[in-house]
């Protein structure tokens, strides 16, 4: 895996609260292997609030390693905070919104440096404000979008189509808000993995998390995403970690 770091601009005409998003581009060690005829694909992280991209490396290894280029957020929240006292939900949302516009430029800016990345076809992969603005970036560009995996996101609805696979991978000691999550009916129409992982914490689906959990994580996204250029999207079962 090889890490650039990078700055990027965004256009004169962005608002001034998005002048900027910083990201991490880590690259598949076989890099060779891509090409313009024959694109590798791309998926773009987005870490949880009070997170950053290089606190899910473990996801960035597994991704790596099935040919995927991965653009890293160094942050979700604009360097917004939240305000404890206030109702959260309206304020993820609102971050989930400006992250997704942060998104789409960042895409724009890093594309033309990887030609040899199928940047028309995104992976995104995002944990819990991360998995929101993931979720918000679906909806807002879902042209953009092949498939979106939710780390336990709870404030942005989840894709609804056939055109975005989805798959979201719930804590135990956290609920979704009504309507995030698809209903069975749902989840058989568009085909949603949904994978429970028993004893799982919210917060734990990064790095300093038990190797239990990360390897059901990498594991679950393993299934989904195999073969990596033409993925079956296929469902991991449920796992008890305690």
């Amino acid at each position: 895996m090889r890490r650039l770091p990078a700055l990027l601009a965004m256009l004169c005409a962005m608002p001034m609260a998005l002048a900027a998003v910083q990201v991490d581009i880590h690259t598949p060690a076989a890099i060779d292997a891509c090409t313009v005829a024959n694109p590798c694909p791309v998926a773009v992280l987005s870490p949880g609030y009070g997170f950053a991209g290089a606190d899910y490396a473990f996801v960035t290894r597994q991704l790596n390693g099935m040919g995927y280029l991965v653009m890293a957020l160094r942050d979700s929240a604009g360097g917004a905070q939240l305000d404890r006292n206030a109702p959260i939900a309206p304020q993820v949302q609102s971050m989930a919104r400006a992250t997704s516009t942060s998104i789409a430029a960042a895409v724009d800016a890093t594309a033309p440096r990887f030609p040899q990345f199928d940047w028309r076809r995104l992976v995104l992969v995002g944990h819990s404000l991360g998995g929101d603005s993931s979720a918000q970036f679906a909806a807002d560009y879902p042209a953009r979008v092949t498939a979106l995996i939710s780390l336990d996101s709870r404030r942005v609805a989840l894709p609804r189509t056939a055109g975005i696979r989805v798959l979201t991978i719930r804590a135990s000691d956290t609920a979704a808000d009504a309507g995030i999550l698809p209903d069975e009916q749902e989840r058989r129409r568009f085909g949603t993995c949904v994978v429970h992982f028993h004893g799982a914490r919210h917060n734990d689906m990064q790095d300093a998390g038990s190797e239990a959990l990360k390897t059901g994580i990498v594991s679950a996204i393993g299934t989904f995403l195999s073969p990596a250029r033409q993925p079956a999207y296929a469902c991991a079962p449920d796992a008890r970690l305690d």
